[in-house]
């Protein structure tokens, strides 16, 4: 059976974006994700190559675009089965639709259109963590993967050759919203793992301390009479940065302070109060007791006419996407607020090469917004690391859980950053490989 089965990397290799897997088994394969590459500037570095095999199915890992934003055009052409959590199906299809709207703003070439997200309805398979299911020969189980709300690894067993583990995007450590991902992995021969903060110098710093630093800002800011612009990723993290303001504002370590929620995190909130039962173990609680959404809080104000809000001239905080500055309501108080040195923008995600976000980050103080559009930011930029995801140690520790691992293959990550996590794991006695989008590798039975 040697050479019947196979990885192909269909994207998110050497680089963060349009993460895609294909696992060939014999004629068919499955689908590891399905994403897009919001940075990348051309459609054919934006989407994931096609997939040689007949495709059984597709697995989504999580609902970020980077790993789900291709699967309606992937499902169109392939007529498969999409399984994914419950939380991921309903959080994926509000993010998919939001991007149509941004690919239609920018003027970009859409991949599908919205009746090919509404197909996916038909074709979709709810799973639940740790409850084994068989697609062909193939039988998956789907663990915490402690990232988003809803997220998981995926671990394929055929019987009588090999399991592999697809980690998606991983993290160890919890969150105030999650649990950190699950360790208790039985013995699996192959492992591809993210590497998004995988590099040497990528060591996150104690959550309390990106936390001090993040509320002084703020404080800071607030007391000097400047507004608060957060972009945020709509799911996963603008839920941390609502929490961890409530959270100094009821200890008095933040001064009372209005919390404008702009865009798609309206909407995720609620989906996140819909499924309170899949949040850590202290949330859960707490929900349970109030009968109250986690965000349900008396300075937290959805904004339904942004106009309104820019014309306020008392302190305030706007929670808003894109968590990259690529869209949406945040270009808006950019145009509004980036202008005022009083004012703080605060990045609090990873920023992708080629984005608006990571050009503000690395000292970029000039931005075209759209056509002849353009801001000089005099507003103050800072970053705290917020991070749904491991950092090197944090990944090296989670494969120390799993016995028996044959091989890892590295792959979501800048390209210095997965090779340094490969090199690392070499020294440490694993063997390990960092493969380009488009490489086919044969897997040993």
């Amino acid at each position: 059976m040697e050479g019947d089965f196979y990885l192909r990397f269909l994207g998110g290799a050497r680089e963060v974006g349009r993460s895609s897997v294909e696992l060939g088994l014999g004629s068919k394969s499955l689908i590891l994700d399905s994403g897009v590459h919001v940075g990348a500037k051309t459609a054919e570095d934006r989407y994931p190559l096609r997939p040689r095999g007949e495709v059984e199915a597709l697995i989504v890992t999580h609902a970020h675009l980077d790993h789900s934003g291709f699967s309606p055009a992937l499902v169109r052409d392939t007529g498969c089965p999409i399984y994914s959590t419950p939380p991921t199906r309903d959080v994926s299809e509000l993010l998919l639709v939001d991007f149509l709207a941004l690919q239609e703003q920018s003027g970009e070439d859409k991949p599908y259109e919205n009746e090919d997200v509404m197909r996916l309805r038909s074709l979709e398979h709810p799973v639940s963590l740790r409850s084994p299911f068989e697609i062909g020969d193939a039988t998956i189980t789907l663990y915490d993967a402690g990232h988003v709300l809803g997220s998981v690894m995926v671990r394929i067993e055929i019987p009588d050759a090999f399991s592999i583990l697809y980690t998606g995007d991983l993290n160890l450590g919890g969150t105030r919203t999650l649990s950190g991902a699950d360790t208790d992995i039985p013995p699996t021969d192959y492992v591809i793992i993210e590497s998004t903060y995988g590099g040497d110098g990528d060591a996150h710093p104690a959550r309390k301390k990106v936390e001090r630093k993040f509320i002084t800002d703020v404080r800071e800011t607030v007391l000097r009479g400047g507004k608060v612009i957060i972009p945020c990723f709509a799911l996963g993290r603008a839920q941390e940065v609502l929490l961890t303001l409530l959270a100094h504002i009821d200890s008095g370590s933040l001064p009372p302070t209005p919390i404008f929620v702009d865009g798609m995190i309206v909407t995720i909130n609620r989906i996140y109060s819909l499924y309170w039962s899949w949040l850590r173990p202290e949330l859960q609680r707490k929900v349970r007791l109030s009968k109250r959404s986690p965000f349900d809080h008396e300075l937290v104000e959805e904004v339904r006419d942004r106009k309104e809000i820019l014309e306020i001239t008392e302190p305030y905080i706007v929670v808003t996407t894109s968590g990259m500055l690529q869209g949406g309501p945040v270009v808006d108080y950019l145009r509004g607020l980036a202008g005022d040195s009083r004012n703080l923008i605060y990045l609090t995600g990873y920023q992708v090469r080629g984005t608006r976000g990571r050009a503000l980050l690395e000292g970029q103080r000039r931005l075209t917004l759209g056509e002849g559009d353009e801001i000089e930011v005099k507003a103050r930029v800072e970053f705290a690391e917020f991070s749904a995801h491991s950092d090197q140690s944090g990944l090296i520790a989670f494969l120390s859980h799993i016995p028996g691992v044959r091989e890892v293959f590295v792959v979501h990550g800048e390209p210095e950053k997965s090779r340094q996590l490969s090199m690392k794991l070499e020294s440490k006695g694993t063997l390990s490989y960092v493969p380009r989008v488009g490489e086919r590798v044969t897997l040993r039975a």
